[in-house]
């Protein structure tokens, strides 16, 4: 969530989480949360506090989840940061 002078966190997060939900039943549950505010989806995850901290998560082999679900598409990514993700993701059976 960038403008967080137009949006209010809690519908902001609950909207996000509601659409990953949806995503996730019948196939799993959704056990951890990165949520970044007042950020730009045009900055580098790694240069994003809860970006950074998913993409740590992502390393340790325990970290109890094997899929990432964003929300919405365009709320996490520009440019060509999935592309430019997916690697690292991959290597890791994410």
């Amino acid at each position: 969530m960038s403008t967080v002078d137009f949006q209010d966190r809690a519908s902001s997060c609950r909207w996000q989480r509601d659409y990953a939900g949806d995503m996730v039943a019948g196939h799993g549950r959704i056990v951890v949360e990165f949520f970044d505010e007042g950020v730009s989806r045009r900055v580098p995850w790694p240069d994003r506090p809860q970006a950074a901290r998913l993409l740590a998560a992502v390393m340790d082999a325990a970290r109890g989840f094997d899929a990432i679900v964003v929300g919405k598409y365009g709320r996490a990514f520009h440019d060509q940061q999935l592309e430019q993700s997916t690697p690292t993701l991959l290597r890791q059976g994410v």
